[in-house]
Formats: C-alpha cells, structure tokens, sequence
C-alpha cells in the first residue's frame, strides 16, 4: 500500500455494536485497515461503547492506534427532560466524538452512562448541558445528515447553524470542534458541503472528510441491507424499507477518499492531525477492587502478639516468593516496614476472623497452640500450619480485601437466614475459606489443594462463585450495592450473537424465503457448537450440493458468512456482578438492563480493567434443601434440624443411592446417573466426590476400571509405588486434577503451584509449554527419586493422558456435599423432601408431572388443593396417620400467589372454612374473584367441606350475588337478624352449606379429571388408565423408569398410556417430519420419539388425550435410554387381542356366587379370546375351580373394572400376548437376509 495512506485515518466508523446496522465486526476492520495501510482508526458506535476494549485490542494487535469515540443522540432544542412529559419525546440528532486522553475518555463514559440510564427514549439521549459538563479531553464532530448542524443547512436556515456551531466551540473550544463533510454519492452530502466550508472558515475550524463506515468492503452492502431488514421487521423487496440510498458506506482507501474530495484537499490530511491529537491508553491491568471497611468496633489495635504472628505469616510470604523467585533467575525481595504496615491494614482483621473460625470448625485455640507449640497435637500444628501458609500467599498477593468482601456479605446472607452453598470451584481447597465458612468443604479432611485456587507461580485472582437460595439471591445482590455504593455496582452485559443455523433462518426471511424451505437449509448445518458457515459446506455434502444448484441459498450463504459472528442482541449476565472502588463510570461506561445498572463491557474487559467480578448465583437445589428443612422443622417437631449437621455415613442415604432412586437428588437424576450408582455400590462420601467427577464424556472411559477396582482391590494398577497412597481412593484411576498435581510433586519434586502450572499445559496442549516441562520432569524425577528417563517418560505420558480429562476435586467435593444433603432428605424426609421439590417446580407442568410420579413410585400420596390446608406451596401433611403432600393454592392455574396468600391469611387468622358461603362472604371483596373460584371449585379445593363440585359450579353464580348483597348491607350499616344473634346461636348461617341450591348430578370421574389436566397439569382424583389397573401391568414392558438399565439395546417394548404433549419436529438430513411425544401411564410419564418412517404411517394416531398401546425399540446410548415408538393402537379396542387369559380369584364366601353371576352377565353377548378362570384363595393356596363349560369373553377397560372392583375378588392374574418383535431392518438389510 502507499505510504501516503497512513495520512489518512476514518474518523467515523460503526461496528456491529451498532445493532443490526453495523455490519463489520472489530477484528474485519482492524484487518482491512491494516492492510491499507492505514496507521490509526476510530470506533463511533451509536450510543454506544460496547465494542470499545475488543476494538481497542484488536487495533494494537494490528499496529494500528485506536481512537476511542461514540456517535451519540443529543437533544439539542432543549434541555433533556427525564420525567414523563412530552418533551421527553423530543427528537435527537447525531454527533460525533472522540476521546482525546483517559480524561476525555471518562467524560465520554459519563456522557454515554447517562444517555442510557437517565435520557432513553427509543435511544439513549444526551442533552448540551450534559455534553458541557463534561467536554473536557473530547473532539466533537459536526456529523452527519442526520446532525445538528447539517439538519438546519438542509433546511436552509444558515444562521440557526452558524449559532450551532458557535454554541459548540463554546463546549468544546475551537481547536477541538470539527466540521465533517463526507460524500457517498447522496445529493444532500453534496449540497451543503460549501455551507460547512463557510463556517469552517469563519471561525477556523478544521474540516474533515468521513465516510461514515457501516460495513468493510464495497461488496459488503447486501449483506448490510440485509441486516437492515432483520432489524426493522422489513422484506428485502419492499419498496418502502429503510435503507441506504447509496452503496458507499464501506472502509475506503486514501485514494478512493481523495478523489472523492479533491477539491478539499486538507480534509484528507486533517484526519491525521485529528488522530495525532488523541492518545489514550485504558488501564488494563490496574487493581479496582474495593477496599472493605472494617466495622467501627473493631478498629481497635490488635493485641501485640498479633502482630508478631502476622510478621511471621509476612516472613512465610517473602520466603515463599523468593524461592520462586531464585528459582526463575530473579532477584530475591525484602518487605520493608512501610509494606509492612500496608499489609497489616486489614490483614490483621483477616488474621482475626481466621483464628476465630479455627476454633469454630477444629476446636483449635491458635494463639495457645503457638505459645506452646512443643506440646501441640499433630491436627492442631497442622491446621496452624496451613492457616498460616494461604494467610502468607493472600497477603502477599494483595487479596486480602477480595476475601473480606465475600465473607462479609456471605456472613450477612446467613444472618437473614438465606441459604449459602458448600461452595463450588477451586475455593472448596482453601482452609481460609472453610474457617470463614464461605466454603463448607474441610479441604484437609478431602485432600483439596489450595493451589489450585492461588498460587506465587501464576498469581490469578481467586474466583468464589458462591450459590445463594435461588428465591433470595437478588436480596445478597441488593446488601452489596447499598454497602458498597449503588454507582459502584453493576451487572454484566452479554452479547448474543449470529450463529450459522440463526442467521440462516433470519436472511431467509427477509429474503422471503418460505419456512419450510429455509427449516431445511438451516437444518443442513451440522449439530456441533459454535461451527461457521465455511466449516457447514465443508462438513455437510448435502448444503454444498444445495448451494450449487440453489442461487437464493447460495446469496443467503454468502450474505451469512458476512453477518454470522456479530451481534444481534444484548443480555444480562445470569450471575455476575461488578464491584469498584469508585463510580464506576470513571473507569467503564453503564447502561440498564431489566432496570439493573449493567457495564456496557464483557465479563472478561471489565475484570482486565481492574474490577472485582462475583459470581452470585441462584441455585434452586439450596432453596429446596432450605424449603425441606423448613417442612421437617414443623411436621417432625424438629425445630433446630439442619441438614448441615448430620453426619457424612448415614446408612439409609447410601441404601437410597445404591438403589438409583435418585429423582431429585443433586446432579445424580439422570438415568446414566441411577444405574452408575447402582453399578459402583457407594460406601463412602469420597466415592460420591469420584462418582461426579467420572460421571462426563471423557473420563467415563475410566469408570469400569474405577468399578473393577472397587470390587476386587487385586485389579487396581499403580502408575508407580510412590504414587500408590495418592491413588488408593480412586481405585487406580486418576480422577482429579489435584491427583495429577500431587503426582507431580511426588515422583519430580515440583512445587504445588509448579504442578498446577504443569497440569494447565497438559489441559490445554500447548506443544512447546509441554516440551519444556517434560524435560522438568524427567530431571526432576531423576533428583528427586532417582527414576530413569524411561520411566519418568511413562509416568509423564500417564499424567498428561489423566491430565485431559481430571476434574477439579474441589469442585466436585462441593457439589458431592449438596448430593449428599438432598440425597439423606430424600431418604430419611421423604415427604417433606418431595414437597419442597414439588414447590421449586411451580408453574413447569412437566416436572412437576415427573416428580409427581415420583411421589407415586415411592408411595407419597399428593392430595388435591384444599382452602383450609393447603399452603401457598406444597405442604406435607398428615391424612389417615399417613404422611402426604398437598397440592398448594398458587400452583393451581387461574389462582397465583397474590389470591392464595389473601385466602390463607384469611384462614389463619379467623379460622377454617365452615362451608363454601362462609369462603365467599369472607373473600369476596379481596383478590379472590370469580375465576379464582372455580379454578379452586374444579380442583376440588373445597371437596372437605362436603360439597361437590358440579353442585358449587351451578350455584356459584347465586352465591356471588348474595355475596354482594350481604358486603352492601353491611357498608351501609344494616344487620341481619342473624347478624345480631350470631354469639348467642353459636353458629352462623355462612357455616352451613346453602341448601337453596338447585340438585345437580354429581360431577363424573372423566370430567373431574379433564379439569385437573387443565389447571392443575396432571391428575390428582385418579387418572384415565385407572380402568386399566391390573390389565396395564400385564401388557407393559417394565413399570418404572429404572427397570430400562435392564434391557439391551434396540428391545422390544410395549406400554399403553395417554398421550400428550406432541410437538412435531423436521429431520436435519432430509427435512421429513417426524414426533415427540409424553406418553403417561398410570405410574409415571415416559419421553418418546417416532422417526420419520413410523411417522408417516402411524402418525395421524398421535393425539393429546389419546388411550394407546404403544409398541416401539428401547435405544441405549452413553449410558442413557430413549425409547423410540413404532406402532400405536387403540387401547380398548387393543386389549380383547392381547389379553389371553384372567384368572379371577375369589374369597371363598357367600360374596362368590354374586360375583360369578355378575361375571357371567358380563360375558353374555361379549364374546371373545380372552379364557377366564376362576380360583378360590384357602388357607394361602390358590385352588382353580372346575367349570362345566370354557369361558372367554372380550375384556375391556369397563367390564374389567367392573369385575375388579368386587369385594369377593382377592386378587387377578392376567396373562398378556408375547410382544411380537419389530422389524427395524432397512431395505437392503431385508433383501440381504432373504438372499
């Protein structure tokens, strides 16, 4: 490129920041830019600073020199009004700035972070009060058309833009004001270049020519129109759209701008003066992180022998960085008194609260045992030891106030009583943690290493993402924006971006592509993460061959290969908070998000910036532990329970476990998980830890070496003798990073942070990292231990095999401690534990339908809603001296939170419901209207006080109206006679049921049902296969979920149930339909697919409702089951052909002869294959009667249950068909067989 291209710089340029309007991505523009030569380039988003940090990276990794700018939205008429008013409403135009040093930087920060959070009316708006107070360091622009100054040109008013241009030197001073002309071929850029030439040179104003960059190459506007459409909701061939009149807005060269302003030749040479000007530099690297601020009380000085011990555990710090410090060739340091001094500040407080939690979590008194360390114990020296360790590397390292912050707002949220988490990543190892109890996991009773958190060879800041209550999380969040300062805080932006199947599916609608057509090009694309456009032709022989004979997939393909990368949305990160030492705005701009202060950066930018990042997160397994607690505290008479407490070897939580009836136990429910428990045989809380941390895609190659290794010791390979303690809990198998840490350190003498170092190369791959530290290793192995080259190189290549897939102990020990909690509630609480899971799934139908099953499986009754006993949520409760849940008011569709709280604190505080009059007249002026009523009527809410519920359907109407009548009589002060004797008669006439309603029929079983399923989700009174109870079991392959583990893959099953749910689904090869559906039995609801070829015969069968018998293939895959459907049938008519033989057997009592009566009536005229018999149960023995003559009859789901339901009958066996097996086979595989 010419060097003369270095003297010109685009002073204005849109990124895909600018949403959806923007189409070039940073890194795209930084590389053209680069290539043309060009030494500086700008980023003016609009009304935005988004892409500052990434554009600013990407520059300097180009040569190039960022400047930092914003296309802001001024209101220029008046003064921006921040209330409701119309003037609020008032039109913005467009400016341009740029930063001149940090100074204007952070003004550009202000300026913006005000825009979004005080000024937003369709875009985030600035007002020339706001701009002026806070110009300093800025270059204002003149702007484009749609600006101040050129708005007034074009409408020829000249003066009221010479004014506008007076009124901005005023801001931003004359050296700092620029007039922008730019030409992209559009009559009215050209038609007021010689107006802004004018009065650049009255006042002697520098002028530039832009050209307003949306996109990167020439070729790149259809991609850009296209994108224009995606933003406004627009086809491409509409005529009337928004768009760019020209097709100029592209990265141009010096050339292509020097010809198009030749006559103006200065405004090329001026963007370079402009750029000299700016020099700013963003202070990646600089520490933010607040202070904590002791409490008034304890700013006291600390004893001396404080003092003495933390010169001590500051000796500890020196000592331990100069010995890495010499190792690495540098020179040794030394703390000076003034360093001293600085540490002691609040590490001394650290220091206190540390010793304090000793004793709390060990019993050991610290200052006593270091006045006496001759005659410690062992435990005590060692936890004095350790403590002292991570104090000296905390310190050192400058993190004291980091630990602070999060206990102290960890104390706080235990304080309120809101659930914490054991604690989740790399903390868990660190003793500091466990004695602040922001962890719960002893890292030395589990051999975590606090390494692996921080240590002096790679110095990172420590990372606790602590799990709250998902219910009170926002709460923790809100304590730490008063404490620190609300301009302080701030959540986390997220970006969303184009993927390839996204940005396939939106080109072709702007395209107008049909649905169906653009459903199958995006379904082309292969099912792998994050995979581009380039890589889906290359890998799918089906997209290429559509893109040579399809010219609209073709343009779509080429236009998304633009597109895909950028941004098309924002979001707010689901837990990540920023905290600083200062207003924010000074170092990073702001902007709202769900009404939340959020950063315009990243996680990663705002945390290089220097500010502190907490990871709050809302963990619903800690609201269910708490909820469990809560119910067993008042169901138990338990008041001081606490799952916390209970000891890590409860012998029914492992019988539970080992059984794999893990439904709503933490991170072991899935199917993989139940029978992976039940394959281990778990004995102790360190193989749960193990079981987690095997159970992923990698190291699950390992899990029958762990399982061999259990059962039979003698199995169990040693990587080498020294190594044989490290590996004994594991079975062999090196499971955890910290395992291939402390290897490291035992056979080659590294340092635990020099391990870590080593297994982050070994995760991560890195060919030359790995090279050099194999050669550590062998040497090291060969000094410490005297082990040859041959075997250390065997060992190495042992560690980084392990090294691939290790899993963090720490982590998994947490997250062990919360499976084990849930696990000894599931076990020892069931009900209370089932009610509070019930709860966590409110207003999600289908799980709570797979926990209710659930309930079943396990023999918890769940009872239908009731006014006078159930709670807001699910409820145990006790019914006929049986623990049972009850279905809770606000889960109940049509009724919420806000009725139910009216109802129950109605009930709580004048007492029960007498009748269904006395809950009208006590609620009908509250929030309990009219729909509430019926949902609760429908439900069987009021089913205890002994009115049905098709008799109160009828007369609500009736009751409502004198409802009201009586809520108006007494406003206006008139009493009923019943009113004024109602003490002396004891009873008012609201307890009893209205006897003026008329007589209805009771309400049916099938209706009852229907109602349940509609607001309720699921059925409570029954279920519409109870008719089938007895035939289902005979016919069904297995009963319960569990019972798949026990077939191979690709068997033959059989179930019948109802359907629901049925979605219909596209195949990504071939676009053909295809299903997923719920099938529910009586027990539990199964998933279940028909691919395409079942579908396309059998699929019409498919409907909500619907009583079926369904026959299929059981796939096995990665250890998870699936169960495919290939055939479906009616149920009743199904059952005559299936059923071959019921034996009915009877109590040998005068109820028999009424029976056998009752049967033969029901065989008369029903004849069928089904052979029936009959037997009489004596004395504990079945004895078949004789018959005179063969019986059979066509059994249904109404006679059977007719029969069933006697009370001569003692029980029934039924004999089903074998399952005729299904013949998957494919064509060719037929004809082969039959060859």
């Amino acid at each position: 490129m010419p060097a003369k291209d270095t003297e010109f710089v685009h002073l204005h340029v849109h990124t895909d920041h600018s949403l959806l309007d923007g189409c070039s991505r940073t890194d795209k523009l930084c590389q053209r830019a680069a290539e043309l030569g060009m030494k500086a380039l700008s980023i003016t988003d609009h009304g935005v600073l988004y892409g500052l940090t990434s554009f600013f990276k990407q520059a300097e990794q180009h040569g190039i020199k960022p400047l930092l700018g914003c296309e802001i939205y001024l209101v220029y008429e008046d003064e921006l009004a921040l209330v409701n008013e119309e003037r609020a409403k008032q039109k913005s135009r467009h400016m341009g700035l740029l930063a001149r040093n940090f100074k204007g930087y952070q003004n550009l920060c202000k300026i913006v972070s005000k825009a979004h959070t005080q000024g937003f009316y369709r875009n985030p708006r600035t007002d020339l009060k706001t701009l002026a107070a806070h110009s300093e360091g800025l270059i204002g622009f003149s702007g484009c058309l749609a600006a101040v100054i050129p708005k007034f040109l074009l409408a020829g008013e000249f003066d009221q833009a010479r004014a506008a241009a007076a009124k901005f030197i005023d801001i931003f001073g004359k050296d700092y004001f620029i007039i922008e002309i730019m030409d992209h071929g559009i009559e009215e850029q050209r038609r007021i270049i010689p107006d802004l030439l004018k009065i650049a040179t009255e006042f002697g104003l520098k002028v530039v020519a832009t050209n307003d960059v949306h996109y990167v190459n020439n070729t790149d506007w259809e991609p850009h129109d296209s994108l224009l459409c995606i933003q406004t909701g627009a086809k491409v061939k509409e005529a009337k759209r928004m768009r760019y009149d020209a097709h100029q807005f592209y990265l141009k060269s010096r050339e292509e701008m020097e010809l198009a302003f030749k006559e103006v030749p200065e405004s090329i040479t001026n963007t370079s003066a402009v750029a000299e000007m700016c020099e700013v530099k963003l202070p990646f690297g600089e520490d933010h992180y607040p202070v904590y601020e002791r409490p008034i009380e304890i700013e006291s000085e600390p004893p001396r022998q404080d003092h003495s011990n933390f010169e001590r555990i500051l000796d500890i710090y020196v000592q331990k960085k100069n010995e890495v410090l010499v190792r690495d060739g540098a020179d040794p340091i030394e703390l000076d008194a003034e360093a001293r001094e600085k540490h002691k500040a609040n590490g001394l407080y650290l220091f206190e609260l540390c010793k304090q939690g000793l004793h709390e979590r060990y019993g050991t008194d610290y200052d006593a045992c270091r006045a006496d360390w001759a005659h410690a114990s062992a435990d005590d020296k060692r936890y004095c030891e350790q403590l002292d360790y991570e104090l000296a590397i905390i310190t050192g390292t400058g993190f004291v106030d980091y630990f602070l912050i999060v206990w102290d707002f960890i104390a706080w949220a235990r304080e309120q009583g809101i659930p914490v988490g054991p604690g989740r990543g790399s903390g868990a190892g660190c003793i500091v943690a466990y004695v602040l109890k922001i962890t719960d996991i002893d890292p030395l009773s589990f051999g975590l290493l606090f390494e692996r958190m921080l240590n002096l060879e790679r110095v990172s800041p420590p990372d606790f993402d602590v799990d709250f209550c998902m219910r009170r999380r926002d709460e923790v969040v809100n304590y730490v924006r008063d404490k620190y300062g609300k301009d302080r805080v701030a959540n986390i932006i997220t970006f969303g971006t184009f993927g390839a199947k996204m940005i396939i599916r939106d080109l072709a609608r702007v395209n107008d592509l049909e649905y169906a057509e653009a459903n199958k090009l995006a379904k082309m694309i292969p099912d792998e993460l994050n995979i581009t456009l380039d890589d889906s032709v290359k890998k799918s022989p089906e997209l290429a061959a559509e893109l040579s004979r399809n010219p609209v997939a073709r343009t779509i393909i080429d236009q998304g290969r633009v597109i895909e990368g950028m941004i098309r949305n924002t979001g707010k990160h689901a837990c990540g908070v920023i905290i600083a030492d200062q207003d924010i705005t000074n170092l990073i701009p702001v902007t709202l998000q769900e009404g939340d202060l959020t950063t315009q950066y990243p996680k990663g930018p705002s945390e290089e910036l220097g500010l502190l990042k907490m990871d709050f997160l809302g963990l619903k397994t800690l609201t269910v532990i708490s909820d469990a607690e809560k119910n067993v505290q008042a169901t138990r008479n338990l008041p001081d329970f606490n799952v916390e407490t209970v000891s890590l070897d409860d012998r029914e939580t492992f019988d539970l476990l080992n059984s794999g009836r893990t439904t709503g136990v933490f991170q072991l429910e899935s199917g993989g998980m139940q029978q992976l428990c039940r394959q281990i045989g778990l004995s102790s809380f360190e193989e749960i830890i193990a079981l987690i941390a095997l159970y992923r895609p990698g190291p699950m190659q390992f899990i029958p070496q762990f399982i061999q290794g259990k059962k039979d010791p003698s199995t169990v390979v040693v990587p080498h003798p020294l190594l044989k303690e490290l590996v004994e809990e594991t079975y062999g198998v090196l499971v955890y990073q910290e395992q291939v840490m402390e290897s490291a350190r035992i056979i080659a003498g590294y340092t635990l942070g020099g391990a870590d170092i080593l297994r982050r190369a070994m995760g991560k791959k890195i060919k030359s990292v790995m090279d050099a530290q194999k050669e550590v290793f062998i040497k090291g192995a060969k000094a410490t231990n005297d082990i040859d080259r041959r075997t250390a190189e065997s060992i190495f290549a042992l560690l980084e095999k392990f090294a691939q897939y290790g899993f963090n102990k720490s982590h998994s020990a947490a997250y062990a401690m919360l499976s084990y909690r849930t696990a000894y509630l599931k076990a020892n609480y069931p009900v209370e534990f089932m009610a509070a899971v019930l709860t966590s799934e409110q207003g999600n139908a289908d799980k709570i339908s797979h926990f209710l099953a659930e309930c079943n499986a396990m023999d918890v009754p769940v009872l239908s809603p009731d006014v006078n006993e159930s709670g807001a949520d699910f409820t145990p409760v006790v019914e006929n001296e049986r623990g049972c849940i009850r279905f809770g008011l606000a889960s109940i569709k049509g009724v919420g939170e806000g009725a139910a709280e009216v109802i129950i604190a109605e009930r709580e505080a004048s007492g029960p419901y007498q009748s269904f009059t006395d809950f009208i007249v006590r609620n009908a002026d509250k929030a309990v209207n009219r729909r509430v009523m019926e949902a609760l009527i429908k439900t069987g809410g009021f089913d205890s006080l002994g009115e049905d519920r098709a008799s109160l359907l009828d007369g609500l109407e009736g009751e409502l109206a004198e409802a009201e009548s009586t809520r108006r009589d007494r406003e206006a002060g008139q009493s009923s006679l019943f009113d004024m004797l109602d003490e002396s008669i004891g009873t008012a006439e609201t307890d009893k049921p209205n006897k003026s309603r008329r007589v209805v029929a009771p309400m049916g079983m099938t209706e009852k049902l229907r109602y349940e399923k509609e607001l309720l989700g699921f059925y409570i009174s029954g279920h519409p296969m109870d008719a089938y109870a007895g035939i289902d079991s005979a016919i069904d392959s297995f009963t319960h979920p569990d019972e798949l583990v026990n077939f191979d893959d690709r068997s033959n099953f059989r179930l019948c149930g109802i359907i629901s749910n049925v979605a219909i689904k596209y195949t990504r090869k071939d676009n053909k339909q295809m299903a997923v559906f719920n099938l529910a039995t009586r027990a539990h609801s199964y998933e279940m697919i028909m691919f395409p070829d079942p579908y396309a015969k059998e699929g019409s069968r498919l409907e909500d409702g619907k009583l079926v018998l369904i026959q299929g293939l059981i796939g096995r895959r990665n250890g998870e089951m699936s169960l495919a459907a290939h055939n479906i049938f009616d149920l009743e008519s199904s059952i005559p052909k299936i059923i071959q033989r019921i034996n009915f057997i009877l109590h040998p009592n005068h109820k028999a002869a009424d029976f056998i009566q009752r049967l033969r009536e029901a065989i008369d005229g029903q004849y069928g294959e089904t052979r029936v018999n009959i037997s009489f149960l004596v004395d504990e023995q079945i004895l078949e009667a004789q018959t005179a003559q063969s019986l059979s009859f066509s059994i249904s789901g109404t006679n059977f249950k007719q029969l069933r339901r006697h009370p001569a009958l003692a029980g029934v066996r039924i004999e089903a068909m074998a399952i005729k097996p299904i013949d998957d086979r494919r064509p060719w595989e037929k004809r082969q067989r039959a060859g």
